[in-house]
């Protein structure tokens, strides 16, 4: 259940911007094998001058999610990521950041307040 967020300056038309956001979350699903319908993603879009990284970079996104991926699962989702935007939006692949945060399960409340620890997920934290 990663939290997805992209965020980069406005500009782009609509169906680009779904564009973006389906080929992330599907990277993300295949990569950490989630469930299909997994998806919580949201994009912020800044005016520009409001929204600034260090060249070449121009699209910001953060996977927060629980703790236990190993390496090599954080390395195919950078991978899948950025080969997707490519291939289908033609974003150059230095111009993606790609930043995750790990928390404990026992960090978020979900299905109405209840640790995530304590609960079935339906999909294994530790791939």
């Amino acid at each position: 259940m990663p939290l997805v967020k992209i965020e980069l300056t406005e500009g782009r038309d609509r169906s680009s911007l779904i564009k973006l956001r389906d080929l992330v979350m599907d990277a993300v699903v295949e990569s950490l094998k989630l469930v299909p319908d997994d998806r919580n993603i949201r994009i912020i879009e800044y005016k520009p001058g409001l929204f600034q990284m260090k060249v070449p970079y121009e699209i910001l996104i953060e996977v927060t999610m629980f703790s236990g991926r190993s390496k090599a699962a954080k390395k195919k989702l950078y991978k899948l990521i950025v080969e997707s935007l490519f291939d289908n939006l033609k974003i150059e692949k230095d111009k993606v950041f790609i930043v995750i945060n790990e928390q404990p399960l026992e960090n978020r409340g979900i299905r109405g307040g209840i640790p995530a620890d304590e609960i079935q997920l339906g999909f294994n934290v530790n791939i």
